[in-house]
């Protein structure tokens, strides 16, 4: 006869229960090991103790009574309710092999409820969710592996709130549920983590005017094993109308909106003029690497193409001609960001006829990440493909010029693609094509790639204030085909989710961290915002004829909290621009001189928020 016995945790210190009546045998736990299942048999709301040969029936307070036997053989053994009649069976496979199911057909009053839950973002069964349930005093929490979930509710008529943690650490909370049914909850519509956003003061509000630091996914996974190389700086223009002069300075924030860690080491306003009829657009776009050096390219005229078609030969002309926020967008696509494989053909007719000319996309991505990537490379070999160039050649057929054209690194952003000697024939006619959710909103020719006149005056912040603020409303279009928009006027205390783990900037001032790269940077966490001042009496007069706009230089990283991001659940590792990768090999490691020891021992000093209350707090609450 073989012996059972309960270890309890005694904050760290492990004690076998004096609650569990020892069996001949026990000892030194001789034999082999046998298996055991907890399982609330009649509803209590507390777990009983299933082995191999007994069921102890929990009596509370870590007592248990031994009862009858229920598969003295097995070598396995699980609980789930597989009848569907609100008690808990057990399944036991036995030494020869064979499977035996052991209907409950215990007496009972108690209630229960039955939940199973559905994936949209997540995995379709979401293997590892959390599913709590709490009822006026009552709390507790299981893990969810793709099967249904019972709970026993005793004597409750009503349960207050399910709160499901999915896998990429978002919370749902389900409030006011019946009981004694069965409930099937859907991933409801989220936005987990994405990039730092930037909101300018335009004269009369804050704008929203982009997301930041798209180049800069750190420990994003490839799908393949691999993590994506990432560029560490991002330049974001910002109209001359949209950043207003107050009070003699001008006014930035860059808030962290969503469940992710950002590492910000410099941020610059650089004021950019340049003649009033020439429109000004840098190189910033998401790639691989070779990764886009900095330049400006200028457009006096805009040429649109002649004839635009979609995969399934759609005129789509009036989608590309304005920004107004509808896209050729006839493709199939999945809430996660992937699409069939989809093209879109332009044709320019005759212009550029000296080969020079840059094609000017805005437009934006619903990106996937990196559990995405993965899944897509698991399913196919060519896995999820960004957005390659072809042009037609002297046979008139469809070649590639460029394997890696880029996106735009976010929300509603331009890129510029360098199209000078990439033509292969007289035709102007360009073909995209990718299966990454790509809306191009507008697009255009620019005849002249080389660079344009302009003024470039940078200014650094005279003011930088680290502050908790909370979260910007969201509007989140229900299918997917329009970028997340956030309203900074109306605020939000709390989120649906908790900051990752670690050590964050402490809140004040901390202009000297954002001054230059230097690998002391602001670490910002879910909630956090930065309120910075540029001053305007530094900048030149603009010339006659010339107009002024803006760029925000912003060097660092943002690290999300999807599953499959190195080191997604915690703040450390830091970053550093000397790493050769992240994560970075054990012979690298962030700077250890005396100059980063008193910036670590100074700044990093705040941890992580806890931004939702445990429902376990809650319950015991209400049990007082």
């Amino acid at each position: 006869m073989y012996g059972v016995g309960l270890i309890e945790n005694h904050l760290g210190r492990l004690e076998l229960s004096p609650g569990i009546p020892l069996q001949p045998g026990l000892g030194g736990y001789p034999g082999p090991v046998r298996p055991a299942v907890f399982a609330d048999l009649e509803n209590r709301g507390v777990v009983d103790l299933v082995t191999a040969d007994a069921v102890y029936r929990n009596l509370g307070e870590g007592k248990f009574e031994r009862k009858d036997a229920i598969a003295p053989r097995s070598k396995a053994l699980t609980a789930a309710d597989f009848n569907h009649d609100g008690r808990l069976d057990i399944a036991a496979v036995n030494d020869d092999g064979t499977l035996h199911v052991f209907e409950n057909q215990t007496a009972t009053h108690n209630n229960w409820l039955r939940i199973a839950i559905g994936g949209v973002k997540n995995l379709k069964l979401a293997p590892g969710a959390t599913v709590e349930v709490k009822t006026g005093a009552s709390y507790q929490k299981k893990i969810y592996q793709g099967v249904p979930l019972l709970f026993g509710l005793a004597g409750y008529k009503e349960v207050d709130t399910v709160r499901i943690t999915w896998p990429n650490g978002l919370i749902q909370n389900e409030p006011k549920q019946p009981i004694l049914t069965a409930l099937n909850f859907k991933e409801a519509q989220r936005l987990s983590g994405s990039c730092p956003m930037i909101f300018a003061w335009n004269g009369k509000r804050f704008e929203f005017v982009t997301d930041v630091l798209g180049v800069a996914p750190l420990g994003a996974s490839s799908g393949d094993g691999q993590y994506f190389p990432v560029a560490h700086q991002e330049y974001v223009q910002i109209p001359g109308e949209s950043l207003v002069e107050r009070a003699g300075a001008y006014e930035i924030r860059i808030t962290e909106e969503l469940r992710e860690v950002s590492y910000l080491d410099q941020v610059q306003l650089i004021a950019l003029d340049h003649p009033s009829g020439t429109e000004i657009f840098t190189n910033e776009k998401f790639k691989s690497p070779p990764f886009p050096d900095f330049r400006l390219y200028g457009a006096a005229r805009r040429i649109y193409p002649a004839r635009a078609r979609d995969s399934a030969g759609h005129d789509v002309l009036a989608r590309l001609l304005k920004r107004d926020r509808t896209y050729p967008d006839s493709f199939r696509r999945d809430y996660n960001g992937v699409a069939e494989p989809h093209r879109l053909d332009l044709d320019f007719g005759s212009v550029a006829r000296d080969g020079r000319a840059v094609l000017i996309l805005n437009g934006w991505v619903d990106w996937a990440d990196g559990s995405t990537f993965l899944r897509a490379a698991q399913e196919s070999k060519s896995g999820l493909v960004f957005p390659y160039l072809q042009v037609k050649n002297a046979q008139g057929e469809w070649q590639t010029v460029i394997d890696d054209m880029g996106i735009p690194a976010g929300k509603p952003k331009i890129i510029a693609v360098d199209l000078t000697g990439k033509w292969l024939s007289s035709s102007r006619e360009v073909r995209i094509v990718t299966n990454l959710c790509v809306y191009w909103d507008e697009i255009f020719l620019a005849d002249s790639a080389k660079a344009p006149d302009a003024r470039l005056t940078p200014v650094d912040a005279v003011s930088a204030d680290l502050h908790f603020r909370g979260f910007s409303k969201p509007t989140i279009d229900p299918a997917r085909q329009q970028p997340e928009a956030f309203d900074y006027q109306s605020w939000m205390p709390v989120s649906m989710w908790n900051p990752t783990p670690g050590m964050y900037t402490r809140y004040g001032d901390v202009r000297p961290l954002l001054q230059a790269v230097d690998d002391r940077f602001v670490i910002m966490g879910s909630g956090d915002e930065i309120r910075l001042l540029f001053p305007a009496r530094n900048l030149p007069a603009i010339k006659p004829g010339w107009t002024r706009d803006f760029l925000l230089l912003v060097d660092g990283w943002a690290k999300d909290g999807d599953y499959n991001t190195a080191f997604s659940q915690a703040v450390e590792p830091l970053p550093f621009h000397a790493m050769t990768s992240y994560p970075y090999p054990s012979s690298q490691k962030f700077p250890d001189d005396e100059a980063h020891r008193k910036y670590l021992e100074r700044y990093n000093t705040r941890p992580a928020l806890r931004l939702v209350r445990p429902l376990v707090a809650a319950a015991a609450g209400n049990g007082k």
